[in-house]
């Protein structure tokens, strides 16, 4: 279990081997502190553990509906929101879902790093730039975000920023990047580190080396129409 306070709000949440807590999470909880929940229906688009949607959830969201393509995030972020007493989110499987509702709030950690499920790691994986899941987040926030809404989401520098970008524009959104941070590379990435060198001379990724230490860029995005 991971105990960390969010805000105001102390969070305690399970974790496995395959679905867990990111850095990336953390960033962007940081980040969310600045927003008013109050009264809003919010989505947690791929919402894993839960973590996003529990704490919209205790800051006084009307309603918070998860989706996610995996059964076991879907069970585990079940776990998490009893644990937190968070009776007002509700997550599913986004294939099996009829829920007929726009949301305020999509907000949003989605795989984004240039690997394919083949390599094992399928909580990673963003295909072969990094961008798959961010392309499904759009393509169910046309339909599903509110007029005036907002989508909150993380994006690597180690994926195709240019082309998540371009995708968003044409989808009719503004594709906006409203903060940073700056994080080492670990050492499991060097399994698709062939992709984001190649990604990299192609203009479609970047990192920072200093004294021979990798490290990413970590994006926060803001997407409106």
């Amino acid at each position: 279990m991971k105990k960390f306070s969010a805000g105001l709000q102390e969070l305690s949440i399970l974790e496995t081997e395959k679905i867990r807590v990111t850095r990336y999470s953390e960033f962007l909880l940081l980040y969310l502190e600045n927003l008013e929940f109050s009264h809003q229906r919010i989505c947690d688009f791929g919402c894993g553990t839960g973590v996003l949607g529990i704490y919209a959830a205790k800051r006084g969201a009307h309603s918070v509906t998860g989706f996610d393509i995996d059964p076991d995030a879907v069970d585990l972020s079940k776990e998490n929101i009893a644990l937190n007493d968070c009776s007002n989110f509700q997550p599913h499987l986004i294939d099996d879902s009829v829920i007929d509702e726009k949301y305020d709030f999509i907000i949003s950690n989605p795989a984004s790093l240039p690997t394919v499920k083949a390599s094992g790691k399928e909580f990673f994986s963003g295909g072969i730039y990094g961008i798959e899941m961010i392309q499904d987040l759009f393509d169910f926030s046309v339909t599903k975000l509110k007029k005036d809404g907002r989508i909150f989401f993380l994006q690597t520098s180690l994926s195709s920023i240019n082309k998540a970008a371009n995708y968003a524009h044409n989808k009719g959104f503004n594709y906006k990047i409203i903060g940073v941070f700056q994080t080492e590379i670990r050492d499991h990435y060097q399994e698709f580190w062939h992709r984001v060198e190649h990604n990299q001379r192609t203009g479609d990724a970047h990192f920072v080396e200093i004294n021979g230490v990798h490290s990413e860029i970590v994006y926060l995005v803001e997407a409106k129409y």
